[in-house]
Order: structure tokens, then sequence, then C-alpha cells
């Protein structure tokens, strides 16, 4: 917890130090995720199920331009499985904080203003647990994986804003390589290759300070004098 606690107080910082044209806002941001992990062997590809955990972050965007932002993300992502093997079911867990970056491509209408995010995420493990001790104890530390997002606001003249996005995050590089016991009794059991790529979809809220928004509607000249 010290470590988190530490890396965003660093991430705060750096952001409140950029300049006012440079750092465009400042949020926080919640929501659930719906991850499954896919195995390169059919038999246990087919003994993983989806299971609904959560995440949160604080992010800050970048740049003033109306159209294009760049977002940077610290989250914390709870992802896992649930295993089916012979008649019981198992719960595999691995808990990442990631340092997230986006292109942001947004559209603003009179009412609303519609967004797509894409970018890389570098993840790290920080805890795991599960059944399949050989898989979850040798997953990578740190991994790459790339995230596509759709997001909207509402158009407000308030420096407050609150957003909704969903995502869909995937493997770049496998969470897990390596040799695993096939796990059915002896005379049977054996050793195979297995590689594990995880992905998730993700649904969140969220709240964002905006430093330079307007704080009402602009004035529109009425060319008929009235």
């Amino acid at each position: 917890m010290k470590k988190i606690n530490l890396i965003v107080a660093i991430f705060l910082f750096c952001s409140f130090t950029a300049g006012a044209q440079f750092f465009y806002s400042l949020g926080i941001a919640a929501g659930i995720n719906y991850g499954k992990e896919g195995w390169s062997s059919e038999r246990y590809s087919a003994q993983e199920q989806s299971i609904l955990k959560y995440h949160g972050a604080v992010l800050a965007e970048f740049f003033s331009n109306p159209k294009y932002k760049w977002r940077s993300e610290i989250m914390y992502n709870a992802l896992g499985t649930k295993e089916l093997y012979l008649t019981n079911k198992y719960i595999n867990s691995t808990n990442f904080i990631s340092f997230n970056n986006y292109l942001m491509i947004r559209h603003e209408y009179f009412k609303w203003i519609p967004y797509v995010l894409i970018g890389p995420r570098v993840a790290y493990l920080m805890s795991r647990g599960g059944v399949f001790g050989d898989v979850i104890g040798g997953e990578y530390l740190i991994h790459v994986s790339g995230a596509v997002g759709i997001g909207i606001e509402p158009v407000w003249y308030s420096h407050f804003k609150i957003f909704m996005e969903v995502f869909y995050n995937h493997d770049i590089m496998p969470s897990f390589i390596g040799n695993i016991d096939s796990y059915t009794p002896p005379p049977y059991n054996y050793t195979l290759s297995e590689t594990v790529m995880k992905h998730d979809f993700e649904l969140r809220i969220g709240l964002k300070y905006v430093f330079d928004a307007k704080s009402k509607c602009p004035h529109v000249d009425n060319p008929m004098g009235n």
C-alpha cells in the first residue's frame, strides 16, 4: 500500500507542475471488469470461465487541443478467472497496478462529447493466488497489454465533468509461457507447454476537474437586435 501511495503522489505532483497549456485535467475513475484467460491448450481453455471483478484509477489529460488529447493513468486492476476442474470450481486471482497511456480522439457536439481512447498498458503483478500454482506462480511480474475504449461526457460549463467509458484490454505479450502438470491421476499425468493470454472488458465511471473550463455558455450575438 505504501508503494501505491508513493506512486500516486509522484503522479499527482508531476501533473500539477505541468504548464497550463500542457495540462488539461485531473480525475478519478472506478468500475468493474469481466475478464478471462486464454490458454493455448484446448483442454484448459475450455475450463476457463469469465469472472466479475473491479478496478480504480487516477488520471491526467494533456494538451488543450479540442480534438486530440493524451491520457495517462495509474490503475489498480483486479483480474481473475473461474476454473472448472472435474466437479470443482476454483477462483484464480491476479492483482495489477499499471501505467496506462492513450491517444484520445474526441468530437464535441452541442450536448455531448464522444471520444475514442487507444494505447498501451504496462502492468506490474502485485499479488496472485489460485489452484494452478505453477501457472499463477510463474506469471511474469511485468507485462504489456493494449487497450481500446470509447467514452462520453456531457457538455457542462463547469470545471467538474463526469464521464463514462467502456474498454477492451488484451495482452500484447503473454502473461505466462512454460510447462505445467496435466493434473490427471498417475500414471496418466504428463507435462505440456502452455501459453496464457489475459483479456477483459471494463466499464467505468469517473469525475475529472478541467483547469481551463468555461464557467458559462458562450455569448451569441443576435443579428436581429432582439
